[in-house]
């Protein structure tokens, strides 16, 4: 047994440095505990206003899945974070969830720049503000290639490409004079 001896030969200086890791350690887990109340808080917030269940934002690992497949990533990203080097990777598709989930709730792309240096505040604002979830935004939204969209039913909306010049339907009626076609039109 190894043990640590003041000059005087006792051992109160190993029992002070024990008592100091104790208290520390104790500290450690009290943040980390408010930690990840706050932010399971501020997820089950904004999940609720996304239309999905409180719940999902207080079970750790599920939380990053559905924040990914809100955001049109897939949610296996939040199983990537755990490989050591391979998860830098899953941080730049959350950040790409949070850049879409951003434009839902009609907020400007420059808004992930806040996520990316304070996430904890860019998920405050986002869970108590009075935006509201837009399933499908006008433009902006990162569509991912085919082998990282999501696979879960989840998502509500999957982003398709679809064209900008597409022409308006014409408003009002089409022929002053009375239909020609009675069953309408045929293309």
């Amino acid at each position: 047994m190894i043990s640590t001896y003041d000059s005087d030969g006792s051992a109160s200086g190993a029992a002070a440095a024990l008592l100091i890791t104790i208290l520390f350690s104790a500290f450690y887990v009290l943040i980390f505990a408010a930690v990840y109340v706050v932010t399971s808080w501020f997820l089950s917030k904004i999940f609720v206003k996304a239309g999905e269940p409180a719940w999902k934002g207080w079970v750790p690992v599920y939380n990053s899945w559905t924040f990914l497949e809100l955001g049109g990533q897939a949610g296996w990203w939040a199983l990537v974070a755990f490989v050591p080097f391979v998860g830098l990777a899953s941080t730049v598709f959350l950040c790409i969830a949070a850049y879409n989930i951003g434009l839902r709730f009609a907020k400007s792309g420059a808004w992930v720049v806040m996520y990316i240096l304070v996430p904890y505040v860019w998920w405050g604002i986002l869970a108590f503000d009075r935006s509201v979830w837009n399933p499908q935004p006008l433009a902006g939204i990162f569509v991912a290639p085919d082998w990282a969209r999501p696979t879960s039913a989840i998502l509500r909306y999957v982003p398709q490409a679809r064209p900008v010049y597409a022409p308006q339907p014409p408003q009002g009626p089409q022929n002053p004079q009375g239909p020609q076609n009675p069953q309408g039109p045929t293309y």
